[in-house]
């Protein structure tokens, strides 16, 4: 439990300090006003360099979870000219590999699949900067980018533990600035976030596939860009692997988690319900799909009002976290997942109770994970398990972060509600 006390204490004091920051947040974006975007840098030194360095190289621990099950194997394997799914076992992407590779090409060591994952986190946080709430002043959008750093639940999961889930987000900030103009090279970015990253992506490409279809010219270009980098490489992996690129990735949803919806009405549900497994995992799907299909609806009303770059990050927001209540292989790491997008355009830093329990959600999302590993991954199957306080202590976490997920969407699903964008309709300045 050792990590677990660790994380807790790095979490609830990274909570203090973004208590400290919002008391003080008019004297800090004035102070921000005065420096300029190597701020953001700094922050990446302070908050993520130097931790990894103290944790990793200095105090000498090794990562640990999915950077030693999953991403080093596959980084390697595809170091040495192996393919997914026939020569290592993955659950995600058929390149997510291979952009690994060059990592560990310098230092074939798991902690370089860490600084990596550092890395692509300091690109994404740099290019939300600036293509989000530009009609702030630059000691606002700063102040975002501050807070982020000091969020608990990204710290954790990427210093601790070395996180993919950014790179989801950083792939949709790489095609905004092609969307207008260059709809090919769009498809072939979004279609290289597909193949680069894990199926969930496919979540998020179906919506703005469909949202293109608003311009015949341009989804045709568009669909041209995803089909000129997709079609080949799903067939030389079906040519090399046959289905075990399916198989593998869907047999990923299998696996009963923590927190969603399944787990938390476990206790109450008899064994015949319990043990439909196929429901729960593609019914959860469907909903899912039906959840994003209305916040392409809501987007489709304005006619063409809303560009891409307004809104993606609420169609995103949307879509990944009704994802991390419905399906029943969801843990509280997918909340790192729109982290990002979260803080720059839906976070009012007017609104103090929001700021507050966004605050707790990452505390909470932040130790969770570890919590309910080092606990046996629990699974309560009848309310008399919940008489154990470790127990209902986790059964507590998981209905509060579930709780948080399904406020987001909601609060997502109403930022795609309004006329304009939430960047013209509502301002946040100090």
């Amino acid at each position: 439990m050792f990590i677990v006390y660790i994380k807790t204490a790095v979490s609830v004091a990274l909570g203090v300090a973004l208590l400290l920051l919002l008391w003080q947040r008019s004297k800090v974006t004035q102070v921000l006003q005065q420096t300029g975007t190597w701020v953001l840098d700094s922050c990446w030194l302070a908050l993520r360099l130097v931790p990894f360095v103290i944790t990793y190289i200095v105090l000498g621990y090794q990562p640990q979870s999915d950077v030693a099950t999953f991403y080093y194997p596959i980084g390697m394997s595809a170091l040495q000219g192996g393919i997914p799914y026939r020569d290592v076992y993955s659950c995600y992407s058929p390149l997510f590999g291979y952009w690994l590779a060059p990592f560990l090409s310098l230092w074939s060591d798991m902690r370089m699949v860490v600084l990596a994952m550092l890395i692509v986190e300091g690109l994404a946080v740099r290019l939300t900067f600036r293509y989000y709430q530009t009609h702030e002043s630059l000691g606002e959008r700063l102040f975002r980018g501050v807070f982020y750093y000091l969020l608990p639940l990204p710290f954790v999961m990427s210093v601790f533990s070395g996180q993919e889930d950014v790179i989801l987000w950083l792939f949709v900030v790489l095609a905004i600035p092609l969307m207008q103009s260059r709809p090919y090279l769009a498809g072939l970015v979004l279609g290289l976030g597909m193949l680069a990253t894990k199926a969930v992506f496919i979540l998020l490409l179906i919506p703005i596939w469909l949202l293109s279809l608003r311009n015949t010219r341009f989804a045709v270009q568009f669909t041209a860009g995803l089909l000129t980098i997709g079609l080949p490489v799903a067939l030389f992996i079906f040519w090399k692997a046959g289905p075990l690129f399916l198989e593998q990735q869907s047999h990923e949803g299998d696996y009963l988690k923590a927190p969603n919806w399944r787990s938390l009405l476990n206790p109450f549900l008899s064994d015949g319900v319990r043990a439909a497994n196929n429901l729960w995992k593609w019914g959860g799907l469907v909903l899912t799909m039906l959840i994003m299909l209305a916040g392409v609806w809501r987007i489709d009303k304005k006619k063409g009002r809303w560009a891409y770059k307004d809104y993606i990050p609420f169609l995103y927001i949307l879509i990944y976290s009704a994802m991390s209540v419905i399906q029943q292989n969801a843990i509280s790491n997918y909340a790192y997942l729109f982290m990002l997008p979260l803080v720059f355009t839906m976070t009012n830093f007017r609104h103090t109770g929001f700021c507050i329990c966004l605050i707790g959600f990452t505390i909470l999302a932040a130790i969770h994970p570890s919590l309910w590993w080092r606990l046996g991954e629990p699974y309560y199957d009848r309310l008399s398990a919940l008489g154990n306080p470790a127990a209902a202590l986790d059964y507590a976490i998981e209905l509060l972060i579930v709780i948080g997920f399904i406020y987001y969407a909601i609060q997502a699903m109403k930022a795609l509600r309004k006329q304009k964008p939430v960047a013209q309709a509502e301002t946040y300045a100090i």
